[in-house]
């Protein structure tokens, strides 16, 4: 996958139209990172951020949803490089806490078979859970095998995951309006969630800190914008994002199959048309963002926005930016994936 020369430069000066095409998909705002061999080439803000009408700008936060889950794998892959976890043993005899589910087969659950989606846990269901399907056996998008992952690495760490993203990402990748948790600076900064019809669907004023999956959560609770996304991908692109090549290759090769056009690698999913294109996909109320790049051309784009109908409108602009065609596959996994 390489980003179309030609496009970004009508992105970038001008001669593409965004507003028309966020008012064809009746998206009201987004922000927009273009990567260029493992650098951002352009980024930008579009839009609005709220029923006033405030104008989109760069350093306006998202709930980016499940771009979450990449960056927690980042974090779980390093601990396994530097023999703090180990992908393939049990979670459950290493956690000091009570089982999740009474089913004996939650006993096997392994760090790999959770950030490939293959752990049998339901997405999110209260304590305690049923299994789906035998460990390792099938694909089942699954929350909660992350969650369940994140509790057994700050176990590990003596740290919230907040607090790993902080010593490990947030500055050296550059993402310094980042947070896996609300405060108060997160609100100040926050867009407005909307619904298709155009109204307020969602207004964040606070953290969650109750319910099936408070914060921070691996799954879900990352607060960004597309150029603080783009840090993380970058150092992805250049240096691996600090692991080694091995685990590297582990992070970016298929370990599960999704379905026939998609496969899953350790939080990424993987086209099967091009296998050297990693892509996530966010979806909360309110919110819809997407992340793609590609390991040998150092090319991809972030895109994040304030809508439900977010998806159709990134669909459309990632396809004119790279000509690719595996993007249907991807939208068609995405409308049946939670």
């Amino acid at each position: 996958m390489q980003i179309r020369q030609e496009i970004l430069e009508q992105i970038a000066g001008g001669g593409f139209d965004m507003a028309a095409l966020l008012k064809k998909y009746a998206v009201p705002g987004c922000t927009l990172a273009v990567i260029r061999e493992g650098g951002i080439a352009f980024s930008g803000a579009y839009g609005v951020r709220n029923a006033q009408g405030t104008p989109m700008t760069e350093g306006t936060l998202f709930e980016c949803a499940s771009l979450t889950k990449s960056v927690f794998a980042l974090l779980a892959l390093q601990e396994a490089d530097v023999g703090k976890l180990d992908l393939d043993a049990p979670i459950a005899p290493l956690l000091h806490d009570a089982p999740w589910s009474d089913d004996p087969r939650f006993l096997t659950v392994t760090p790999r078979q959770c950030l490939s989606h293959g752990c049998g846990l339901p997405n999110w269901e209260s304590r305690p859970m049923h299994m789906l399907f035998d460990p390792g056996t099938a694909y089942s998008y699954s929350g909660e095998g992350y969650f369940l992952l994140q509790r057994l690495i700050e176990q590990i760490e003596g740290k919230d995951m907040d607090r790993l993203f902080r010593e490990r990402f947030y500055g050296s990748f550059g993402m310094e309006s980042t947070s896996a948790c609300w405060t108060p600076a997160v609100g100040a900064a926050f867009s407005v969630g909307f619904a298709k019809d155009g109204s307020v669907r969602k207004v964040r004023d606070c953290r969650r800190d109750s319910g099936n999956a408070p914060e921070p959560n691996a799954a879900w609770s990352l607060y960004s914008y597309a150029a603080d996304y783009a840090g993380f991908v970058c150092a992805l692109i250049r240096s691996r994002g600090g692991l080694s090549e091995g685990m590297f290759r582990e992070m970016t090769s298929p370990q599960n199959q999704a379905d026939e056009h998609i496969d899953w690698g350790l939080g990424f999913g993987i086209p099967k048309a091009d296998p050297d294109v990693l892509w996530h996909w966010g979806d909360n109320d309110g919110f819809k963002s997407f992340s793609v790049w590609d390991k040998a051309t150092g090319d991809g784009a972030v895109v994040t926005t304030n809508s439900d109908n977010g998806l159709a409108f990134y669909m459309e602009l990632l396809k004119a930016l790279t000509g690719s065609g595996f993007f249907d596959h991807i939208a068609s996994f995405i409308e049946h994936a939670e």
